[in-house]
């Protein structure tokens, strides 16, 4: 079975020539949008969960530019676990 990072380089293989330049934002970007994915949300209901704004959400899981500030990154995350903690 494939990872989401083996899928989305499948999808998207300029991926990996960005990861050279942005290796550290690619793997938290990844990382959150598994997730999400794993919580099937979309990027409107984690900003709903969250209270953060959708270009917040966005910024969270873009591949490159800036890493998010850590309440960003957190806020994200503790949404992403209460949806998940309420579906059990």
């Amino acid at each position: 079975m494939k990872n989401f990072r083996d899928k989305m380089l499948e999808v998207r293989p300029e991926i990996a020539e960005r990861e050279a330049e942005f290796p550290d934002k690619i793997d938290l970007a990844m990382e959150l949008r598994a997730l999400r994915d794993a919580a099937d949300l979309s990027p409107e209901q984690v900003a709903t969960l969250s209270e953060l704004s959708l270009e917040d959400v966005q910024t969270c899981e873009s591949l490159t530019g800036e890493m998010p500030e850590p309440d960003l990154v957190a806020a994200y995350r503790s949404a992403i676990n209460k949806h998940s903690s309420l579906q059990t």
